[in-house]
């Protein structure tokens, strides 16, 4: 497969998040969110090859796609989301919120959309809207929070991770939608907005590899 700027900076995300689980100076807490950082990542190098391996065969794998990309990214953001500190307890209710997804991705699957035939986007709405939410509410939550007004937050390698994934799902979300939805818009040069698609996505992934080393280049507190 080519080499693009998205799969480097992928693998270098991935890399990253790798060496910081060998490090031994680091908190349980950020070791248990980079655990699923680290499978996030793995997710997506996986679908990456995949996606180019079946492309330059010329046989596209829309089982593979929606496995790995519609239901296993968003699966596993939303895990992430069980080990960030909601100062309301919404982590709590992720793990319902999976199941509820699962049970509707599998409905579409038996009768709307079938998980061989073409991209689910139906459940790749749910699913990638769902890491919005939490994503929107766990942004809005340590800016406005009292327990960070004393944090210099570019210290915390969730901040990092909330406003990119933030930034990232949502530009993401929004080109899908105009043109899967209307695919007129496709004749009109949406390539040069895909490459700036791909682009913010593969920075997103590098971020969350780099976003643990935050703490080592950041103060923690202010006036310290």
């Amino acid at each position: 497969m080519p080499y693009t700027f998205y799969f480097i900076f992928l693998f270098l995300g991935f890399i990253l998040s790798g060496v910081f689980l060998l490090m031994k100076n680091k908190t349980s807490e950020y070791k248990r969110i980079n655990v699923v950082v680290f499978l996030v990542l793995m997710a997506s190098l996986l679908t990456e090859y995949l996606w180019e391996y079946t492309r330059l065969e010329g046989r596209y794998s829309y089982l593979w796609y929606n496995l790995l990309y519609v239901y296993l990214k968003p699966i596993l953001m939303l895990l992430l989301f069980t080990q960030l500190p909601f100062s309301c307890g919404l982590e709590k209710k992720v793990l319902p919120t999976l199941v509820i997804f699962m049970a509707i991705g599998v409905f579409i699957s038996l009768y709307l959309q079938s998980i061989f035939a073409d991209i689910q986007s139906y459940t790749y709405l749910i699913g990638h809207g769902l890491v919005l939410f939490y994503s929107i509410i766990f942004f809005k939550d340590i800016l406005t929070h009292r327990q960070y007004r004393e944090i210099n937050l570019l210290s915390l390698p969730y901040f990092w991770i909330a406003a990119l994934v933030l930034f990232s799902f949502g530009e993401e979300y929004i080109f899908f939608i105009l043109t899967y939805y209307f695919p007129s818009l496709g004749s009109i040069n949406m390539g040069h907005v895909f490459q700036w698609v791909r682009f913010f996505s593969a920075v997103m992934y590098l971020s969350m590899g780099m976003s643990f080393y935050a703490p080592f280049v950041f103060r923690k507190n202010y006036g310290y």
